[in-house]
This record gives structure tokens, C-alpha cells and sequence, in this order.
């Protein structure tokens, strides 16, 4: 069985298949979301929404299973509190680690946004991250002491006793020789990639190197509405990551270009979901001004009918309801209008689509929140 021999003379052509453009793209697009103006509440909710995306991606690549849904469960409960069925107990707390230790990558960035990476810190990350569990062969926080082969079976990982000595070369290479010359966001992948390549833990590695490559993508300030991570387009391709991993190991070339370009377009698609969700929450945060103004306008600002309307509207946000649930009061919106007769409804609801406030098409109510796309040249999709 062959073994992995790690190298640090790892190289990322950026004349090579568009590279730098997709460099430039990425660059570009964070500057442009950055300086849109985000409501407190907004850029929070974004920020934990890509937070459990994250921890979803991380966790979801190991085999933990689970939906946004169940992860928010999770990491928005008690510490002690069971969650998940009985059995589940391991990811659950598998779950937990990822959220503690991305809250504590966010928070010291934040109180020190160029703190170097140390190897006491990526120890520090390993132990978050295995805390709790009982991982066959595996010391939370502490170089492996055992040979470890790939899952595979197709090589052998650096023997236990060449850890100390990678781990000393990979700093080295980080903060002192090529990879700090190179692209602060492929440093960060090629960063990702010598780390689970050396192996240094017992179990936890591919979380830990993507801890890594977070804390250094966060550091360049690729942190669109706050935090950010690649693990949830490496978990939704999880194939892809595994096979452009390989793929890098055994090639005799040291240009990383095919793991690179997997990452580059990560970061192109995840940012573009990042621009329409940022665009989804400011457009509906314009139009709630915009139909407080137009309602005012037509003096119904201050009535019964305006009051009526406008909770209408602010509850509505971009959902939709079927006019058939209003009547039938099978709907939460329906107590808005609890106290007045079916006729009203429709007078309040024809009034708004008068003003261009809502549409209903095929019976289905929504807000016409498109109409906000006339005042606003939103940034086109890139890539």
C-alpha cells in the first residue's frame, strides 16, 4: 500500500483555466454585497443562517444526516437538552462541537481580526471538535499516536512519528514561506488540503482542516454577511470534494489547480446564493417602506382598513397564502381580519391590489414585491 508523502512546494497556477478571474469575481462581488446597507436583524439572521448551514456541511460530510432544521434544533437548545432520538445522541453532540467552535473562530477574528494561526490554536479546534465523544483511537486535541490509513484503503497516511515534524513545516509554510505569498483565498484551501493530507488527529481531520480553511477565509474577509464557510458546497458535493482531494495527492505535478478550481467555483456558487438571499431580505425591508408610503398617501394610514392592510402586508413578507385559507379562517393571517365579515377582506385585499401592493393569481395571495426592482438596479448574478 503506497503512502502519502506530504510536500510543501504545492504551487496554484492562476494563469490556468481562468483562475484569476474567478479570483477577481469572488473579490468583486464581496466588496459589492459588503457595502449594501443590511438592517441589524437582517445581517443576523443571515449570519446564523450561514452558521447552520456550516455546521450542517461539516457534520453532513462525516454522515451526520440531518436537515437545517434539525441542526438549528439543535444548536438553539440547552447544552444538556436531548434533541434528537434516542441513539442520535453522538451526532447531536457532534452538532454541538461544530457550533462551538465556529462561535469561537467568529469571536476571536472579531476581537482580533489578524490573529495568526497557530498549531496550538488548530490542536485547540480538534479538541472543540471531539470533545465529548469517544472516537476509537482519538485524544481530543493531540497528534494521533497510531498509523491511520485512508478509508479506502488506497494509501497510508505520514506515520505517527513524522506529525510533529509536518505540523512544524506546515506553519512554516503558512506564515513564513510560499503559502503566505500566495492568494489569501487559495492559502486558505491549499491550507485545507496539506492539513487532511498530514492527518495529524485521530479521528476529526476533514472537520479540523475545514475549520482551517474557514478561520483563514474568514481572516481574508470573505465573510459576507457574517459568517462563512465552504463546507456546505463541499457537503453537497460530496463526491466531487472527495474524488478532486485524490485526485491532487497522486498527481506528481505540485499545482493543486484541480482541488483550487473546486473551491473557486464553491465560492462563486455559495456567494451567489449569498447575493439572492441578501437581495430577497433587503427588497422585502424596502417594500414594507415602500407600502407604509404609499398607504399613507392614500390617507389610509392611521384607519381601520390601513391598519388591517398593512399588518397584511408586513406578515405576508415573501410567503403566500390561498384566498380560500383567509375566508376560511384556516390561516394565521386569517385573525387579522377576525372581526370583520368576509366582504371586508375582499374590499382590504382588492384596495392593495389596486395600489400594486399584492398579487393573486389562481387564487393565491402574494406580495408584489418586485415592484421594487423599478428603483433599484440590483447586482447582476457573476460567475
Amino acid at each position: 500500500m503506497p503512502g502519502w508523502k506530504v510536500h510543501f512546494d504545492l504551487v496554484a497556477d492562476l494563469s490556468r483555466q481562468g483562475r484569476r478571474e474567478k479570483i477577481a469575481a469572488i473579490c468583486a462581488v464581496t466588496q459589492v454585497l459588503t457595502a449594501i446597507p443590511i438592517p441589524p436583524h437582517v445581517r443576523e439572521r443571515l449570519n446564523n443562517l450561514n452558521i447552520i448551514r456550516a455546521v450542517r456541511g461539516t457534520t453532513g460530510i462525516e454522515g451526520v444526516e440531518l436537515t437545517e432544521e434539525e441542526v438549528a434544533d439543535v444548536v438553539n437548545s440547552e447544552p444538556s437538552a436531548p434533541v434528537l432520538p434516542v441513539g442520535r445522541e453522538r451526532e447531536q453532540t457532534e452538532v454541538r462541537n461544530a457550533y462551538a467552535l465556529i462561535q469561537r473562530i467568529q469571536g476571536l477574528l472579531t476581537a482580533e481580526p489578524d490573529r495568526p494561526l497557530t498549531e496550538e490554536l488548530i490542536r485547540e479546534f480538534h479538541q472543540v471538535l471531539s470533545q465529548y465523544i469517544s472516537y476509537p483511537d482519538n485524544d481530543p486535541g493531540r497528534y494521533r499516536r497510531h498509523s491511520a490509513v485512508e478509508s479506502g484503503g488506497s494509501f497510508r497516511y505520514p506515520a505517527p512519528g513524522e506529525i510533529p515534524g509536518l505540523m512544524t513545516g506546515f506553519m512554516d509554510w503558512l506564515n513564513r514561506g510560499r503559502g503566505r505569498s500566495l492568494d489569501p483565498i487559495v492559502r486558505a484551501v491549499a491550507a485545507h488540503f496539506l492539513l487532511v493530507s498530514i492527518h495529524p488527529f485521530g479521528d476529526g481531520n476533514g472537520r479540523t482542516a475545514r475549520a482551517v480553511e474557514c478561520y483563514l477565509l474568514f481572516q481574508a474577509r470573505i465573510n459576507v454577511t457574517g459568517f462563512y464557510s465552504l463546507a456546505n458546497f463541499y457537503y453537497q458535493n460530496r463526491n466531487e470534494y472527495v474524488n478532486r482531494l485524490n485526485q491532487v495527492r497522486f498527481e506528481s505535478d505540485p499545482d493543486i489547480g484541480p482541488f483550487i478550481d473546486f473551491a473557486l467555483e464553491g465560492l462563486i456558487a455559495e456567494l451567489e446564493e449569498v447575493r439572492r438571499t441578501l437581495i430577497d431580505k433587503v427588497r422585502i425591508s424596502a417594500f414594507r417602506d415602500y407600502a407604509i408610503d404609499r398607504l399613507r398617501i392614500a390617507g389610509r394610514l392611521g384607519t381601520s382598513p390601513g391598519e388591517r392592510q398593512l399588518s397584511f402586508l408586513l406578515e405576508l413578507g415573501s410567503g403566500t397564502v390561498a384566498f380560500a385559507d383567509l375566508l376560511g379562517g384556516h390561516h394565521p393571517l386569517a385573525l387579522i381580519h377576525r372581526h370583520v365579515g368576509s366582504r371586508t377582506l375582499r374590499r382590504d385585499l382588492r384596495e392593495l391590489e389596486d395600489m400594486d401592493l399584492i398579487v393573486v393569481e389562481s387564487g393565491i395571495v402574494r406580495a408584489q414585491l418586485e415592484i421594487m426592482d423599478q428603483f433599484t438596479a440590483w447586482p447582476e448574478p457573476f460567475g
